[in-house]
């Protein structure tokens, strides 16, 4: 079935739900978007992300520069926690906590936000970030951090698979064959490259799974090579537009692509480089608020470009439960910003 826009509608918003450990019910973070960041903050820098630790010191510099008082400073090393500082500056009274790395470090830092009232500030230093991306910050420093020095604050969704958090996307199959082989040092050195150096090594080792997902009172059967959902409108570094979902949708689109010959894979491919994933041959695609999957075997998860749990496993959205510090013309669902 070949999917078009049209086909991947969106519902109205879920309740909102509880992330474990924390009360994040809607009423509770009424009336805390479309106001202006504040203008001081904690800034933490993932200095082994890919850009990290030559950007710690330019951030400090842009933010005092742009109005932003840094209250306090953190260059995360291997082994420290950033869990732990974003809970402590939170504790500590800060309001607005300034996170530079990749798509995996706010990943790690999203479940810590959720549990507190502060503003999370993007600083994007990492291969993809499609975070940042979705939320319509460039991934350039200097611009990323005019948008915390002008910006206002939104209310966007959290998903989880499970107990763990993550912010863009959940997947299985080729992609966790291919995140084995991508070592953090094939990342730095090549960049986005690395992630199809890693792929096509993948490919020797690929075995179509056998899923059952379950979903909106259904239970569907089905082969797959890869399968996964996207909580955003942007995916792939910006490549591809999902349509139906964004930040703000309270949906994830899932996706199960199931095997295909040779000319298939290459089709797929081309799709993918024009942007029209979601119309490649034989998709498997909608949107829902909640899927579970389940496999013969146990079977690696990839969050946000982390390996990070594995099947079987819930997938869901937590709505409104991360504020987040964007740009005055950030758009809202239905406009610009979100297919």
């Amino acid at each position: 079935m070949t999917v078009t826009p049209d086909s991947i509608p969106i519902d109205s918003k879920p309740n909102s739900v509880d992330l474990p450990g924390s009360e994040l019910a809607e009423s509770s973070r009424a009336g805390q978007q479309d106001v202006p960041a504040p203008k001081s903050a904690t800034l933490i820098v993932n200095a082994s992300s890919r850009n990290g630790q030559e950007s710690f010191e330019t951030a400090r510099r842009l933010l005092e520069e742009n109005g932003v008082h840094i209250e306090a400073a953190h260059a995360l090393e291997k082994g420290d926690s950033l869990e732990k500082l974003i809970s402590d500056a939170a504790a500590k009274g800060s309001k607005l906590i300034v996170v530079g790395g990749g798509d995996g470090t706010f990943r790690s830092a999203a479940g810590s936000f959720a549990r507190t009232d502060a503003i999370l500030g993007v600083l994007p230093l990492g291969t993809v970030n499609d975070f940042a991306r979705n939320l319509g910050i460039e991934p350039n420093l200097e611009a990323a951090c005019k948008v915390i020095a002008e910006g206002k604050t939104a209310l966007i969704d959290l998903a989880q698979a499970h107990d763990d958090c993550f912010l863009i996307t959940a997947s299985m199959g080729l992609s966790a064959l291919a995140q084995t082989s991508l070592s953090p040092r094939l990342k730095k050195v090549l960049g986005p490259l690395g992630y199809l150096v890693a792929t096509m090594l993948a490919w020797r080792r690929l075995r179509h799974l056998e899923v059952t997902l379950k979903h909106d009172g259904k239970t569907e059967r089905m082969r797959v090579m890869q399968a996964g959902v996207i909580n955003g409108h942007s995916w792939m570094g910006g490549q591809c537009e999902i349509p139906g979902v964004s930040l703000e949708s309270g949906r994830l689109a899932f996706y199960a692509l199931p095997p295909q010959n040779n000319a298939g894979y290459l089709r797929i491919a081309r799709q993918v480089r024009r942007g029209q994933f979601f119309n490649a041959p034989g998709l498997r695609a909608f949107t829902t608020q909640d899927i579970t999957i389940e496999t013969k075997h146990a079977h690696p998860l990839v969050l946000d470009g982390d390996l990070c749990g594995q099947t079987p496993v819930r997938l869901r959205v937590v709505p409104d439960a991360l504020r987040v510090c964007v740009s005055q013309d950030f758009m809202k669902p239905g406009t610009a910003n979100a297919t």
